[in-house]
């Protein structure tokens, strides 16, 4: 039986009908988080910023559910231009300084669903806790 997470304090409700993570046993999916606030702002100009708050949002969702940062298992990355990966690359080298990095995937897309949105971030992890 799966349980069905789209409450997250912090995070505005799906916009679409969609949950923020689905937990089956022990294992969370995550959907694809981007750059936007509770209210629906998309948040930075630059690949940096968008990626400081997809990984707030990325946090949020996985305290959330009982897991966090150092539980994941895999990243799929979608950006608006590849070339910009070496940004977040700093950003999770920070976020996972012990050398622990999950799998990752970066892929190149084409569009991001909203206007001005640099990166989606897509997160399968463990749950670790409750």
């Amino acid at each position: 039986m799966a349980d069905y997470i789209s409450d997250v304090p912090g995070l505005c409700p799906p916009p679409e009908p969609y949950s923020y993570a689905v937990r089956h046993g022990d294992t969370l999916y995550l959907a694809g988080q981007v750059a936007l606030d509770e209210h629906m702002r998309v948040v930075g100009a630059t690949l940096a910023e968008q990626g400081e708050q997809i990984w707030s949002n990325i946090a949020a969702v996985l305290e959330r559910c009982g897991s966090g940062l150092r539980d994941i298992l895999k990243v799929t990355y979608f950006l608006r231009d590849i070339r910009e990966l070496p940004a977040e690359i700093e950003i999770r080298k920070r976020l996972f300084p012990d050398g622990r990095f999950p799998a990752v995937t970066a892929v190149q897309a084409g569009a991001l669903g909203l206007p001005g949105l640099m990166m989606e971030v897509d997160v399968i992890a463990a749950v670790t806790r409750g």
